[in-house]
């Protein structure tokens, strides 16, 4: 058989246990701009987010998006379809977008959500080095996002594809040149993992916003934007109303126990 059937073969199995496996945030986006295709554009064996899984340690945060993207073929792949202007090195991986709330539009489900219509974005992680042409990790920089807009902030898919068929209008890479302070506030980690079909941010929340609403909501795409992955989770300041209830109720407990002690 031929390294590159069992290549596709290896990858197609991976994904089937990928998507068995239960994440903190399932891929249900789908983005407007789909073109009628659905959740992912071309190839799923290449393009395919089954989920993420986010964790925390103190102001750390990390979060695992599981994707095939990072082994296939794919990736610095299709440089005939990219736009010279801004890079015409192929396909890559995207920087990963934050924010503290997650306001996206669900009109039509998420087939109207883009980069304008959708939540907007307050901080970007970058990946240095998004073709793995000399390393799969690397040092990621965590900037905020001032401009106000998706747009400003942000290059779109449609900024790195020409041409082809792929999900237009999404957030895929921090455009740094267009912050008013272009100075990162914190620094990260990013791996992409072969191994287990992921790729791993890892960043210091601490003097952001990420934290003070409770949520934590983020996006992430491969620059064609052929699938996209966003979902919100809760940080570990928050604590739920039922908590609080349990809390509040065991507190009563106790002093109905001082009572009967005394």
């Amino acid at each position: 058989m031929k390294a590159v059937g069992k290549a596709l073969i290896f990858s197609a199995l991976a994904g089937m246990s990928m998507a068995s496996q239960a994440y903190t945030v399932t891929d249900t986006y789908i983005g407007g701009d789909d073109h009628g295709h659905g959740d992912v554009i071309g190839d799923p064996n290449y393009f395919d987010i089954f989920g993420a899984d986010v964790s925390f340690n103190g102001s750390m945060v990390t979060i695992d998006i599981f994707t095939n993207f990072t082994s296939s073929p794919a990736v610095g792949s299709f440089s005939g379809l990219t736009n010279s202007g801004l890079d015409d090195q192929g396909i890559g991986l995207g920087d990963l977008f934050l924010s503290n709330s997650y306001t996206p539009d669900t009109s039509n489900g998420t087939l109207n959500d883009n980069a304008t219509t959708g939540n907007v974005w307050t901080y970007g992680l970058t990946v240095d080095d998004r073709y793995l042409t000399s390393s799969t990790g690397g040092t990621s920089q965590l900037y905020a996002l001032d401009a106000g807009d998706n747009d400003a902030n942000a290059y779109l898919s449609d900024d790195y594809l020409s041409a082809g068929t792929f999900r237009n209008n999404q957030e895929v890479a921090v455009d740094v040149d267009s912050l008013t302070n272009n100075l990162p506030v914190s620094s990260g980690t990013w791996l992409a993992d072969d191994t287990n079909g992921k790729i791993t941010f890892s960043f210091d929340a601490a003097g952001t916003n990420l934290f003070d609403s409770g949520d934590l909501a983020f996006h992430w795409a491969m620059l064609c934007g052929n699938d996209v992955i966003e979902g919100v989770v809760s940080t570990p300041t928050q604590v739920s109303e039922p908590s609080v209830i349990a809390l509040f109720g065991l507190g009563l407990f106790g002093l109905g126990l001082a009572r009967r002690r005394a």
